[in-house]
């Protein structure tokens, strides 16, 4: 024969450990939750150097060859836009990756 109330031991035992696992597993989410905020964080701060747009006082351009000058659809400016090196005579290999705004 056996003993008596040992299913209610298994019982008891299975939701002890059910519990522990519960309590586990909520540990792990909110420190998941933590770090995916902190990581959120860290890309936009990121994110935002990025696209931070830097404006500085130049000096007119080089002449060039091949540029594209356009006019700004909603702004009084001019947009001058990439092109060749030229230096009177002939064209040396340097193109400009640059937009300069007037």
């Amino acid at each position: 024969m056996g003993k008596k109330g040992k299913k209610e031991k298994k019982v008891k035992g299975a939701e002890k450990t059910a519990a522990k696992m519960e309590k586990k597993v909520s540990k792990r989410s909110k420190r998941e939750e933590e770090d995916l905020e902190a990581l959120i964080a860290e890309f936009q701060s990121l994110d935002a150097k990025k696209t931070q747009v830097v404006e500085t006082t130049c000096p007119p351009p080089s002449p060039r060859l091949s540029a594209s000058l356009s006019a700004h659809p909603e702004k009084d400016e001019l947009i001058l836009f990439g092109g060749e090196f030229f230096n009177g005579k002939k064209v040396v290999n340097t193109l400009k990756n640059a937009a300069l705004h007037y």
